[in-house]
């Protein structure tokens, strides 16, 4: 069982992070491109095809990669709650980091997700629709802001569990 949730965790990181990455570095620039050749309504449904696909996919790794990491932690390494939150050495210091962040990623990821990127395709619908120029908005700003912090954070998760592991 051990190796299938190793293998499970693995696989889910993978996924997230990589469909992450190919949104940042490929679906980005593909739209932005369709954007300023085809009008901004080329671009944004180029991207939001893209985001509404991927979400789910997301979304599925992260509860998997929650729960592969909660049971290898309790069944491998036998770390409990007592233990999680007393434990002082390298280890679990290490364990505790990339917990932390993997909660702030998923309520990054939430805000981002369900609340913030909505909010901002919608008003980016309005001024196409309207034939206005697409406003570069704070809220723009902060959904870019979100989603590179996010970014960061997992590349930071995955950096950790290399050195959790592989001291």
């Amino acid at each position: 069982m051990y190796q299938a949730a190793v293998a499970v965790h693995i696989l889910s990181a993978v996924v997230w992070l990589g469909g992450m990455l190919f949104l940042v570095m490929v679906m980005l620039p593909a739209a932005r491109k369709a954007m300023q050749s085809g009008g901004p309504g080329a671009g944004l449904d180029v991207l939001r095809d893209a985001t509404k696909r991927f979400l789910p996919v997301a979304w599925t790794a992260m509860v998997l990669l929650g729960l592969s990491g909660a049971y290898l932690a309790w069944e491998h390494w036998g770390i409990r709650p007592g233990v999680f939150f007393t434990d002082s050495g390298r280890f679990m210091h290490i364990l505790q980091a990339k917990s932390l962040l993997f909660l702030i990623v998923v309520l990054l990821s939430l805000m981002h997700d369900f609340w913030l990127g909505p909010k901002i395709l919608e008003k980016l619908d309005q001024a196409r629709a309207s034939g206005q120029e697409l406003p570069q908005s704070l809220g723009r700003k902060v959904v870019r802001m979100t989603a590179g912090v996010n970014l960061l954070a997992v590349l930071t998760i995955l950096f950790l569990g290399v050195w959790m592991i592989r001291p």
